[in-house]
């Protein structure tokens, strides 16, 4: 059995391959003055540092932005699917139910309070060749999961026919947008669909993946 001091040492230890694996993840935008780090399918970035902007690319995928703007503490995931029929499959934060678990542990990890976490939506667009419906589950699902968590959701960019690109400012909850036009869209899409065909192929080790 391990007692308060050992889960303390063990979210340390958590804590401290998070930020090296954000490290290794991130690039210095001289433009914006600021250290990117970028959110792919499957993953999940938490900082209460001033200077990171956390990024991602959304078709009919969704990313959600959790903040806690009394900390100073945000956080963003990346979701392909809502859900999948196989649950060890589903265990993987590539699907929305183990995403928002994953994100949300996260921020309580940081902060401690619950009661304090505030989200923004993004994506869920109508542009998968493969299945024109993901979008609109994916939307459904992240609502209906932050209303039953009763975290309030402040603002949505969802939907749509476009691509997005997002900036996620996780200090103070601030974020930007982008549609990335017909070009963009049709690289996201495309991108999407491969990674779903290799999300069907791939075996998944153990009984859950987060990474």
């Amino acid at each position: 059995m391990v007692g308060a001091a050992g889960r303390r040492g063990l979210q340390a230890a958590g804590q401290r391959l998070q930020e090296r694996e954000q490290e290794a993840r991130s690039y210095l935008d001289t433009r914006i003055g600021a250290r990117v780090i970028s959110v792919v399918v499957g993953d999940c970035v938490v900082s209460a540092e001033s200077d990171v902007v956390i990024t991602t690319t959304l078709g009919s995928c969704v990313a959600t932005c959790l903040f806690d703007p009394e900390a100073g503490v945000g956080g963003m995931n990346h979701f392909l699917l809502a859900d999948s029929a196989d649950d060890r499959l589903s265990a993987s934060a590539r699907y929305g139910g183990a995403a928002m678990e994953q994100l949300i542990n996260r921020m309580l990890g940081r902060t401690g309070r619950r009661d304090r976490l505030r989200a923004k939506i993004f994506g869920g667009g109508a542009i998968n060749g493969f299945n024109s419906s993901v979008g609109t589950n994916n939307i459904e699902f992240v609502m209906s999961y932050l209303a039953y968590e009763g975290i309030p959701t402040i603002s949505w960019d969802v939907g749509g026919t476009q691509a997005r690109g997002v900036r996620f400012f996780p200090v103070g909850g601030r974020t930007q947008r982008r549609l990335l036009g017909t070009a963009g869209t049709d690289d996201v899409m495309q991108s999407e669909a491969r990674f779903a065909a290799k999300l069907r192929t791939t075996r998944i080790e153990g009984d859950i993946e987060l990474f």
